[in-house]
């Protein structure tokens, strides 16, 4: 039994994305439902967890937190405070504190805390429902270094991640976590119009995701630069500029709405 599988696990906030990492872990190290519990306020979510995953369950942040190893903080940024202020006093003397909500500094986490706790600021995305996401994350001002190859292994499980400075923590979630957004209407596209010139419809979702997962893979493998990777290719038809300049503003428009949210939750203090 390997370490990931030997710790427990408290999600505060049984959302979307919770779902998507309770479902990795028990599928992808395997760790046993009885070591996942989720907090929710509602409990109609509460109820769907359960009965998906067989996870422990409670309408008690508390009991969250004085249950687990390590904590995923998966409620919105706005919550964070408020949920941390609540559960402080009872989470354990070395529990690990991993952060999935935009926007949120590690110091504002420390702060509210109150005590010499590892924080983990990370940015999910929604491929790692399959072991395929792009993770980047930050560590903060307490954890320690043996900490770290097992928390590198941890986020593991969930796909690939990168540790970057937290200062470029929202141009990473502009590209990361919103950017699936910018790849599916492409693919849906292409199936789209895939079916319409006489492709069965499942054959052409296939073709076109493999596709596109097969282009990342090339850019991945051989590190060589896009535009020397499209000359491989005779035809092109796409107009490039245009697509270029839509996912620039896109990519643009999501990152000034990730900073005005930073700034309206976590007024910049020299810390983050």
């Amino acid at each position: 039994m390997n370490q990931i599988q030997t710790k427990t696990y408290a999600f505060l906030g049984g959302g979307i994305i919770a779902g998507v990492f309770i479902e990795r872990l028990l599928k992808g190290p395997g760790v046993a439902p009885e070591n996942v519990l989720a907090t929710d306020i509602q409990r109609e979510r509460l109820d769907v967890l359960k009965s998906q995953f067989g996870i422990r369950v409670s309408g008690n942040n508390s009991e969250g937190a004085e249950f687990a190893d390590v904590v995923f903080l998966a409620v919105p940024p706005n919550a964070v405070k408020p949920v941390l202020t609540e559960v402080r006093e009872k989470l354990r003397p070395h529990a690990l504190i991993i952060s999935l909500a935009a926007a949120i500094p590690t110091w504002l986490i420390e702060q509210t805390i109150g005590r010499p706790l590892g924080v983990v600021r990370m940015i999910p995305n929604t491929p790692s429902l399959v072991g395929r996401g792009m993770n980047p994350h930050c560590l903060g001002s307490y954890v320690r270094d043996e900490q770290r190859p097992w928390i590198e292994a941890l986020l593991g499980a969930f796909g690939e991640t990168i540790r970057i400075d937290e200062r470029l923590m929202e141009v990473a979630t502009a590209l990361t976590a919103v950017g699936p957004t910018y790849i599916f209407p492409v693919i849906k596209a292409m199936k789209d119009t895939a079916v319409s010139l006489g492709l069965p419809e499942d054959q052409a979702q296939f073709a076109a995701a493999h596709t596109v997962a097969g282009a990342a893979q090339l850019v991945l493998e051989t590190g060589k630069d896009p535009d020397i990777l499209k000359t491989m290719i005779g035809t092109r038809t796409l107009q490039e500029a245009e697509v270029r300049t839509l996912v620039k503003e896109a990519l643009e428009a999501a990152h000034e709405k990730v900073m005005t949210a930073r700034n309206k939750l976590a007024p910049p203090n020299g810390m983050g």
